[in-house]
């Protein structure tokens, strides 16, 4: 990564994106000073003090986001404190982590905190991590009829498939190894991580070859998806991710920077306007190269 790219992410008015930066680009530890300077810096932002309070909110989808962002910005649970147990074992009782198509998210958020020591967030990992089909993929949980007929086989479902993918990353990134990470890098290299097996030139959903962020269970951008293929290994010199390369750098302006595509009315946090430079694209673009 380019100097003036890595000071632009390491900029003090974006103290969420910097800790990323400092944990996850620079990979340097808790102990480092520059990362328990961040830290502190950040849980006295008012990024932060927003994010504590949707967290606090008794609508579960509240709870879910607040969880997202703090993972996304590279906190734990230790960093957090009392402040976050309590409604992190409420939404779980609440929901048993079934928040429509979002429980991958929501798990691999919770691994990203720092929870995979709690067996009942080991036991939820097991058994949905069982449930990959025989194409690598996961398939629909959909109870509508009309799009997921338990009566007629079904393919695995892309959208559901990567916040398996995006989970997988990240155990294995805390060196957890899974048996389904070979078979979950072969559904998504198979066909060149975008595309129709059957056509490799459309997309299975245009939203995979832009940069939409934050990630959500509906829609989840190139940035997080090539990012987790190459945590778990997928060679950089591969046809997939050379097409993922390819993909990302279609939003690549000329100092260097990524754009924002598309984003949420409302976003689980503030990540900046669509359409312009974009520092959490940036980030994840540069830690796939």
């Amino acid at each position: 990564m380019e100097d003036a790219i890595l000071n632009w992410l390491l900029e003090d008015e974006n103290p969420e994106v910097k800790l990323r930066t400092l944990k996850e680009a620079l990979h340097l530890p808790d102990s480092d000073e520059k990362v328990i300077e961040c830290k502190k810096q950040l849980l006295e932002s008012k990024t932060y003090a927003r994010a504590l309070n949707r967290l606090h909110k008794p609508k579960n989808w509240d709870k879910y986001d607040a969880i997202l962002a703090f993972a996304e910005w590279g906190l734990t649970r230790a960093d957090i404190g009392k402040d976050i147990d309590d409604e992190v074992f409420g939404l779980i009782e609440a929901t048993g982590f079934k928040m429509l198509c979002g429980e991958p998210l929501l798990l691999r958020n919770l691994v990203k905190l720092g929870y995979y020591d709690e067996e009942i967030v080991r036991k939820e990992i097991d058994a949905q991590l069982a449930l990959i089909q025989e194409d690598g993929g996961f398939r629909c949980i959909s109870t509508n009829k009309k799009i997921n007929d338990p009566r007629k086989p079904h393919k695995s479902c892309i959208k559901y498939t990567i916040e398996f993918l995006m989970l997988v990353a990240e155990l294995h990134l805390q060196r957890i190894k899974t048996e389904c990470e070979e078979a979950l890098v072969h559904y998504f290299t198979k066909r060149n991580i975008f595309y129709r097996t059957d056509d490799m030139k459309t997309p299975v959903f245009d939203v995979m070859l832009g940069t939409f962020y934050t990630p959500d269970p509906i829609k989840i951008g190139a940035q997080n998806i090539v990012y987790a293929l190459k945590a778990l290994g997928c060679p950089l010199d591969s046809e997939a991710m050379k097409e993922g390369i390819r993909v990302l750098n279609q939003h690549r302006l000329e100092n260097g920077r990524y754009i924002l595509t598309d984003s949420k009315s409302v976003p689980a946090f503030k990540v900046g306007d669509v359409g312009v430079e974009n520092k959490w694209i940036t980030l994840y673009a540069y830690m796939t190269m």
